[in-house]
């Protein structure tokens, strides 16, 4: 589904994620951080009508032949780690598909992506949370006209060390371990030793979403992190500090996974509640609702990006929501939006 940024949206848990695979992505063209995180979204495509962000020193070019459309130029996308893995993928079956041209990724997290967005040096932030008010409004300011691509959806998945054997979480005793409340893994029916709890540092979405809908979806709105947290610079870090510690947990999407060796964490089943059933992160979790830790993956970019002034992000973007484009979503776990 292509969406104009309008107010507050969430897309967690259990059958709202289910109800929306049925709408998602139904346009051709459809992830920085804040101090107030703004949920939302209504249908409707919006035409830009300011130049695009820049992207690269070579000017995208496309030459129409015949039926064929030739690409030439380069792209950037700037944002989260968490839809780098797609974004990776992505990026290589593009380039195959049009030799002439290069897309560089970078991973400055969701925040950071928006916020290169927002100044002109990156015409496609990727995000793993909503864009926020105050963010459309600078955007505003500075003549973007904030757009939505709802890349795939992707299941959260908790993750502790191998030798940690706790048969399962509830969605609140996750909450409760990141806020601080639970300190001993012998709280929850495992061992006696104190847990270490790792996280996303504040430039990520995952940080952020992680304190707004799981923390303050479970304990209220007044509930926070840990002060005591050691903070990650990305999922990959995150990952292998857990790897090494037999008390840690962390959090980490589906797609980054695969960036550390198998069975390096292992990965805790969570059940919505106490009379549910546990279990663990999947594509086929989070469409049936099972799994309650769940969110979109986005793309922000400046206007409708299928009426996009740069050739390269219409085409980029038209990938992206295509069968290919959606199929590498599958490969890495996500559910298709599509």
């Amino acid at each position: 589904m292509v969406l104009k940024r309008l107010p507050r949206r969430r897309l967690l848990l259990l059958g709202v994620i289910t109800a929306m695979l049925s709408v998602a992505l139904v346009a051709c063209g459809e992830d920085a951080n804040g101090d107030d995180r703004d949920d939302g979204g209504a249908n409707g495509a919006t035409t830009a009508t300011h130049t695009p962000a820049g992207g690269g020193t070579t000017a995208p070019t496309a030459t129409s032949t015949g039926d064929e459309e030739t690409l030439s130029g380069a792209l950037t996308i700037e944002g989260s780690s968490t839809v780098a893995p797609y974004t990776r993928l992505a990026i290589e079956a593009f380039e195959g598909l049009h030799s002439g041209v290069t897309v560089t990724t970078g991973e400055l997290g969701s925040g950071g992506g928006i916020t290169a967005f927002i100044n002109g040096e990156a015409p496609i932030a990727a995000s793993s949370r909503a864009i926020r008010d105050n963010e459309v409004e600078q955007a505003a300011a500075n003549g973007y006209e904030v757009f939505e691509t709802v890349i795939a959806y992707d299941a959260l998945a908790i993750v502790v060390h191998p030798s940690n054997e706790i048969p399962q979480l509830t969605f609140e005793e996750v909450a409760r371990i990141f806020a601080g409340e639970i300190t001993n893994w012998s709280e929850v029916g495992g061992a006696d030793l104190r847990i270490t709890v790792y996280t996303r540092n504040e430039e990520s979405g995952t940080f952020a979403f992680v304190e707004e809908d799981v923390i303050q979806a479970a304990l209220g709105s007044d509930a926070e992190y840990a002060a005591t947290v050691n903070k990650q610079a990305n999922a990959p870090a995150g990952l292998t500090a857990v790897s090494g510690d037999v008390s840690g947990i962390f959090y980490a999407g589906l797609g980054n996974l695969a960036d550390i060796p198998a069975g390096a964490v292992r990965e805790v089943p969570i059940a919505a509640d106490a009379a549910s059933d546990a279990v663990e992160a999947s594509s086929e979790t989070v469409t049936s609702g099972a799994y309650p830790v769940a969110r979109g993956l986005f793309y922000y970019t400046d206007g409708d990006p299928a009426a996009h002034d740069d050739p390269l992000v219409r085409a980029y973007l038209a990938f992206v929501v295509s069968a290919e484009g959606q199929a590498i979503a599958e490969e890495l776990n996500l559910v298709p939006a599509r």
